[in-house]
């Protein structure tokens, strides 16, 4: 079983660490993209999330979750990748994560 996190917007080093560590950083980003055009060409609504992870990890979060491996946004500077996530998708993983 993968261990989930959630992570609040300042929390970025945070949530890198724990993805590096194995984890799945599921982390708020700026809802600055509501309203545009994804690259697949869906519309990304409010949240916006990055769920972030070692490859080999979050591509099986990735197919528990319903999302498709070529989506995977790639590796930079680091050694995670991460899915945008955005709309009700988002909410449902904030709801479920968030501490109370």
């Amino acid at each position: 079983m993968l261990e989930e996190r959630y992570f609040e917007r300042r929390q970025i080093r945070e949530a890198i660490a724990f993805a590096e560590a194995g984890g799945i950083a599921v982390h708020r980003n700026f809802d600055a993209y509501d309203g545009r055009r994804s690259p697949r060409g869906v519309r990304m609504q409010r949240p916006f999330l990055h769920v972030i992870g070692l490859r080999p990890q979050l591509e099986a979060w990735g197919r528990r979750s319903g999302l498709r491996p070529e989506w995977i946004q790639p590796e930079k500077r680091r050694r995670v990748a991460h899915y945008d996530v955005f709309g009700p998708f988002a909410q449902t993983l904030i709801d479920r994560l968030r501490q109370p």
